[in-house]
């Protein structure tokens, strides 16, 4: 009753919703769109989201984070990845995912959790990457549909102008266009498994470099390095609690594409093994609180670089 009087209020509402005092989401139970399954009962270790009684929004979408983050950087992307495939519409649990975990992350930043911090920007993306390959797939599921509705009229057409051809009705027609669709779909899908390990070579062959580590023992050092250098920033200057970063952009993801790409160590392993090596070394440095060495060598290039 309260909140209704509050909302039906102009004033006291914009009042209340600029203090951040309430928001746009009622109390009432299950007055949301479930991106992510759960279920009413006992807590159970799994991926599934578990509530005592059925949540109303803000609670819901808090426990979808609170749960997140309390996973490690691997299990993070499982737990949402599992979400990802119980959804049924993929691009409206992307964009959901999406605009919540730039948001958040915008929130975090103004705070010290590292830890969440790091986890949302490896979630962030992998939406980015599944955004990718959803729209990839429709295009290529658009086109495929293009050329075979293409197909069935040059099939009538053939049919209809051949006089010499014997009376065919629509069912035959369609079987025959759409067996010449299934031979040409086979056939795309051949030159799509080889593009990738295509597009490998040719790379390797043209563009990237033949880096060698003189001892590959060092491996785990040479991401630190490059982790180092994506976090470097500037000192802060008065009230501002973070200084100027190197990079505008640098995800882990592109450490491990320049890894993979010209450092021979990393040549022969699959894209996921280095991204999982990336992450894997960006948790322990952010886990050990920043060890010594990292302490040293973060000192010293952000005075080679910002004095």
């Amino acid at each position: 009753m309260l909140r209704q009087f509050i909302m039906n209020n102009i004033v006291l509402r914009n009042m209340m919703l600029l203090s951040q005092s309430t928001d746009n989401y009622n109390r009432t139970q299950g007055g949301f769109t479930p991106y992510f399954r759960y279920e009413v009962g006992p807590y159970k270790d799994d991926f599934i989201l578990y509530f005592p009684k059925q949540p109303y929004a803000k609670q819901y979408y808090n426990a979808i984070f609170l749960k997140l983050w309390a996973y490690n950087p691997h299990d993070a992307v499982k737990y949402i990845s599992t979400h990802y495939d119980w959804y049924p519409d993929k691009m409206d649990f992307l964009l959901f995912l999406k605009h919540e975990l730039q948001y958040r992350l915008e929130i975090l930043q103004k705070g010290s959790q590292a830890k969440w911090q790091s986890l949302s920007g490896i979630c962030l993306e992998w939406v980015d990457n599944k955004m990718g390959e959803l729209k990839d797939t429709r295009k290529i599921q658009v086109y495929n549909q293009y050329i075979k509705n293409e197909l069935t009229v040059l099939v009538k057409n053939e049919l209809q102008e051949n006089t010499a051809s014997p009376a065919y009705d629509a069912p035959s027609v369609n079987r025959m266009a759409d067996q010449v669709g299934n031979r040409l779909q086979q056939k795309i899908d051949g030159m799509l498994e080889g593009m990738e390990s295509k597009m490998a070579r040719m790379a390797a062959q043209y563009d990237a470099g033949e880096i060698e580590l003189a001892n590959g023992l060092l491996k785990d050092k040479l991401i630190t390095m490059f982790i180092c250098l994506r976090n470097l920033a500037s000192k802060p200057k008065g009230k501002v609690k973070q200084g100027d970063p190197l990079f505008k952009k640098m995800s882990l993801g592109d450490i491990a594409k320049v890894l993979r790409l010209h450092f021979i160590p990393f040549k022969g392993l699959k894209a996921d093994t280095v991204e999982k090596n990336v992450y894997e070394m960006n948790t322990f440095t952010n886990e050990n609180d920043r060890n010594t060495s990292y302490t040293e060598l973060n000192k010293t290039l952000q005075k080679f670089f910002f004095t």
